[in-house]
C-alpha cells in the first residue's frame, strides 16, 4: 500500500489544491526522504517553481514544475524577494518532483502556524499561504527532483489501463515465474500490488502459484481484463483503506475494501463458490485464494 488506485486517487485529489501554485520555502526534517539530491540541494532548488501539472507511473507522483520568468529572462520579482536569498537561477526551466508513497506516506495542508509532528518529513510553503506536509511513520517514503522523470522511472513496465491485450499476451509469454510474483514486477506492469494482484487473480479464477508459462491464451486474457476491471472499480470510488495508512487528501477512506473478494477474508467463504479462503504466502508477501475456484493445475 499504496497501489495504483490510491496513488491515482491522490493525484486527483492533489490537481485542484496545487495546479498554479508556486514554493516559496521547502524544509526536510527527515533527510532520507529525499533520495535527490542532497536534501541540503533540494531546499533550495525546489523555491520557485510553479506546479503546472500532476501525474503519474506506476505508483509514483509526478510534478510537473516551471520557473517563470519575466520576457527578458530574469526571475520574477517574487523570486527575486528576501525568502530566496540563496537561490540561483537554474539551467532547468522545468523540474520533476517525483514521490513514491511507498507504505504510509500521506500528504496534508496545514497552516505554517500549526506545529508540525515528528512524522512529517518534507515541508512546502505555498505561495497561497498554505504548508504542503508530508507523513509518513515508517519513513519508507522517497522524493527525486530531477531535470527527466525517465531516470527514476524509465526501468517501469506499461500500465495495466494503457496496454493493449496483444501487448500483455506478449509481455506475458517472454516471462517466466509464478503469476503472483509476475505481476508485483514493476518491470512487468507497473502499479499492481499485493491487493489487487490478489483481487485480480480471483476473478480470472487463476491460482497465485501457476506459473506463467502454463497460461491458455483465454486464461491470459481473463487476467488481462480482471486487472483492469479491478483498478477501474478501485479508483472510481478513492482505493482501498484498511486503516489510517491510506487516507485521502480530504482526510476521508477509499471505499474498495467493502468490495474486496478474497484480501482479509481468510477463513471466510468464498463468494462465487462458498469454498474457504485460504492465506499462504508467495514471495513474502501474504496471498489470498480460493482452493477450489483457484486451482493449481
Amino acid at each position: 500500500m499504496p497501489e495504483l488506485p490510491e496513488v491515482e486517487t491522490t493525484v486527483r485529489d492533489l490537481r485542484p489544491h496545487l495546479i498554479g501554485r508556486t514554493i516559496q520555502r521547502a524544509a526536510v526534517t527527515w533527510e532520507r526522504t529525499v533520495a535527490h539530491p542532497a536534501p541540503s540541494a533540494f531546499k533550495k532548488e525546489i523555491v520557485g517553481y510553479t506546479i503546472t501539472a500532476i501525474t503519474r507511473r506506476g505508483k509514483y507522483l509526478v510534478f510537473e514544475m516551471e520557473r517563470r520568468t519575466t520576457d527578458d529572462g530574469r526571475r520574477t520579482l517574487r523570486e527575486q524577494s528576501v525568502d530566496y536569498p540563496t537561490i540561483q537561477p537554474s539551467d532547468h526551466p522545468t523540474k520533476y518532483l517525483l514521490v513514491h508513497l511507498r507504505m504510509t506516506g500521506q500528504f496534508g495542508f496545514h497552516a505554517p502556524r500549526v506545529k508540525r509532528d515528528k512524522h512529517q518529513h518534507v515541508h512546502l510553503l505555498l505561495d497561497d499561504g498554505r504548508e504542503l506536509r508530508f507523513h509518513d511513520f515508517r519513513k519508507f517514503g522517497r522524493w527525486w527532483l530531477v531535470d527527466d522523470p525517465e531516470t527514476v522511472v524509465g526501468k517501469l513496465g506499461p500500465e495495466p489501463l494503457e496496454m493493449s491485450k496483444k501487448e500483455f499476451l506478449t509481455r506475458l509469454r517472454a516471462r517466466r515465474g509464478r503469476l503472483k510474483s509476475l505481476l508485483l514486477d514493476q518491470t512487468f506492469v507497473a502499479g499492481v500490488g499485493n491487493i489487487y494482484a490478489d483481487e485480480a487473480l480471483w476473478y480470472a479464477k487463476i491460482h497465485p502459484l501457476r506459473e506463467a508459462t502454463t497460461l491458455t491464451d483465454k486464461e491470459a486474457s481473463d487476467l488481462y481484463n480482471a486487472i483492469r476491471r479491478v483498478f477501474r472499480k478501485a479508483i472510481g470510488v478513492g482505493g482501498t483503506s484498511f486503516d489510517a495508512t491510506y487516507k485521502r487528501i480530504n482526510g476521508q477512506s477509499g471505499e474498495f475494501q467493502e468490495d474486496l473478494r478474497v484480501v482479509g477474508r481468510a477463513g471466510e467463504p468464498c463468494y462465487r463458490c462458498g469454498t474457504p479462503i485460504l492465506k499462504t504466502v508467495v514471495g513474502q508477501r501474504g496471498t489470498y485464494y480460493c482452493p477450489n475456484c483457484q486451482t493449481l493445475k
